[in-house]
């Protein structure tokens, strides 16, 4: 009986990750935002959410270990639904701050323990193994509704801009009501004191194969998030000669954002299932470097110009994440125990996220909060990390010896 159950996680999980990408505010947040406020205030705005998920990361983590999966998941959720619900609502800086400490609070509330469940479950079915297949699996599930949110909340943003946070609100309910029927896996509560719970990710981090996923994870964190972030000014600025022509007040960059967006996800549905074949292929390590060399040549491009041309490229951004999920999880969560798993998956989660919160807080100054959106400031604001992924590529190339295999 208790195997059947179990067994229920297995179908329940992609469905999960479906419904929690269906986010179809994803292709206009930026353009919303930037409809009300500064391109500085926009920025500020989005440090501020990278900030919510730095001070709940861990502590989410931890709840997880100590009290349990299925709990933290729907924590998580209900936050979301109340983010979606309030920026649906609003259209001034302070809501909209609000709004984004409820979306940080449901992204920290999953990061990490949706992973850990299914580890958890896998294990416990004596199946540990399959974990990067079954992560590609769901990550199939994840991309195509990424995609398919995308194409609908842009084409419906186009009309009105609130529309595409309601949709994420009832999404993110849908995303409720499959954890609900999620079964706790065994060996949860196992987790010790706070401290003496961070001291054991301490000790984790003296393997090399894990220390050089954790610089690897931290390091693409914020290169992923460069052309998610950047990605809506840029078409914007592209659009902006053919907008003109327009008659009334509608907008044509939400719709193109979300075609183009949900053109990137479905590149990312497809790479995610041939995920571990790739690094077969190749060897994880030398995978992975391709996909952090990959990303630099997207940001590079887009900093270089704001060309039609372009966009091909920009397409392939969320090729890197979905090759790189699979594979690190296949190295991160057979070296861990049980109750660790979360709080250290939170903790390697937590570096990315204050590295990026603070690499847009240091932008938004460097640009000014009074500046316009141009071809100029995107450039600016994109170079450095161009060269960046560049120096990480290198750095990442020269230790690859440092991952073996699980």
């Amino acid at each position: 009986m208790v195997k059947r159950s179990l067994e229920q996680n297995l179908v329940l999980y992609p469905a999960y990750q479906a419904c929690r990408g269906l986010l179809f505010w994803l292709p206009v947040f930026f353009l919303y935002f930037s409809s009300v406020l500064t391109v500085g205030e926009v920025l500020l705005l989005e440090a501020i959410y990278y900030l919510g998920v730095v001070c709940l990361e861990v502590p989410s983590g931890y709840f997880s270990d100590r009290v349990g999966r299925r709990l933290t998941l729907l924590i998580g959720m209900a936050c979301w639904a109340a983010a979606g619900a309030l920026f649906a609502a609003s259209g001034a800086f302070l809501p909209f701050a609000a709004a984004q400490l409820l979306m940080a609070a449901g992204m920290a509330f999953n990061s990490g323990t949706d992973q850990a469940l299914l580890y958890g479950t896998l294990a416990a079915l004596g199946r540990g193994d399959e974990v990067s297949e079954a992560e590609g699996r769901a990550g199939r599930w994840h991309f195509t509704a990424l995609a398919t949110s995308a194409l609908v909340g842009g084409l419906l943003s186009g009309l009105d801009l609130r529309l595409a946070y309601a949709l994420s609100a009832l999404s993110a309910i849908a995303a409720f009501a499959a954890a609900w029927r999620f079964v706790e896996p065994p060996g949860g509560g196992d987790a010790q004191r706070p401290d003496r719970q961070l001291r054991a990710v301490a000790r984790q981090l003296r393997e090399p194969s894990l220390v050089w996923v954790f610089a690897f994870t931290l390091a693409m964190t914020v290169l992923n998030h460069v052309p998610y972030e950047f990605f809506q000014p840029y078409t914007a600025l592209l659009l902006a000669p053919a907008a003109e022509a327009l008659p009334g007040d509608y907008s044509l960059a939400p719709p193109v954002t979300g075609a183009l967006m949900a053109a990137a996800m479905a590149i990312g549905a497809w790479a995610s299932g041939r995920a571990v074949a790739l690094g077969r292929r190749l060897g994880t390590a030398r995978a992975l470097i391709a996909m952090a060399v990959l990303q630099g040549a997207v940001i590079a491009a887009m900093a270089w110009a704001v060309h039609p041309l372009i966009l091909v490229l920009v397409a392939a951004r969320s090729l890197p994440g979905a090759v790189s999920g699979p594979l690190t999880s296949g190295v991160i969560q057979p070296r861990l125990p049980e109750g660790l798993r979360a709080t250290y998956l939170s903790v390697q989660s937590l570096a990315g996220r204050l590295a990026f919160s603070g690499a847009l807080a240091v932008t938004a100054l460097r640009i000014g909060d009074d500046a316009p959106a141009s071809a100029a400031v995107l450039s600016q604001a994109m170079w450095p990390f161009a060269v960046m992924a560049a120096l990480v590529g290198g750095a990442l190339w020269l230790t690859r010896d440092r991952l073996s295999g699980p």
